[in-house]
């Protein structure tokens, strides 16, 4: 396996034996994590789309997190896991929307009710003024959605969306199975995930009053 990093202009690849030199369990893990356990209490809504919210932002923080220390330490292996992480919190966030929307209607839901991985079929699945939402935070860093030209900015983001692929989250956890060279692309991934992710912040601070629709 060859592993690429493609930061702006440059190249660097590197081979899974030269990546195992730099790699000793034993060096780098420990059986003593700051965090060591938690007690996890279900809320009483069938639809806790505020602990999905905080799970998927959880999960895209790890995956920026694992990215720049990976950079820092000169460990390009660390990219997998970060990407993993990136690409499980864009699943998550349209999973939030989803749950959120079910937390708004009238009719009763299974907490366990199963949605699946793949992201373009999540996608279609959200509410129309959602996914404007979504598409109007789409290269947009203000954390205010821009709502001119919904339908142009829908196309750009679901244009992403499917840049990314059906099943990111799957396709990366498994990277060792990859036949041949394959370009992973935290960037492309996370420009997904700030669209989707600035959108449910968005709504969640709507809900508690910190912003005005």
């Amino acid at each position: 396996m060859v592993v690429g990093i493609l930061p702006a202009r440059t190249e660097y690849t590197i081979t899974s034996k030269e990546m195992f030199g730099s790699c000793c369990y034993a060096v780098i893990m420990t059986s003593h994590p700051a965090i060591p356990s938690l007690v996890l209490i279900p809320d009483e809504s069938q639809v806790d789309y505020v602990a999905l919210y905080a799970i998927a932002t959880a999960y895209a923080h790890s995956g920026l997190l694992i990215s720049g220390h990976g950079q820092e330490t000169d460990r390009p292996e660390l990219s997998f896991p970060a990407v993993v992480c990136s690409s499980f919190a864009i699943e998550l966030f349209l999973k939030f929307f989803l749950m959120l929307e079910k937390a708004e209607g009238e009719a009763p839901s299974s907490k366990h009710e199963k949605f699946e991985h793949d992201l373009g079929q999540l996608w279609k699945k959200i509410r129309p003024e959602h996914q404007s939402l979504i598409a109007g935070m789409f290269r947009n860093g203000t954390g205010v959605p821009l709502l001119n030209d919904t339908d142009r900015r829908i196309e750009l983001f679901v244009e992403a969306l499917t840049c990314v692929g059906k099943e990111p989250f799957i396709k990366w956890r498994y990277a060792h199975e990859l036949v041949g060279p394959t370009i992973m692309s935290h960037a492309a991934i996370n420009e997904v995930l700030d669209a989707v992710g600035y959108a449910a912040n968005y709504l969640m601070r709507q809900k508690s009053g910190a912003c005005r629709p």
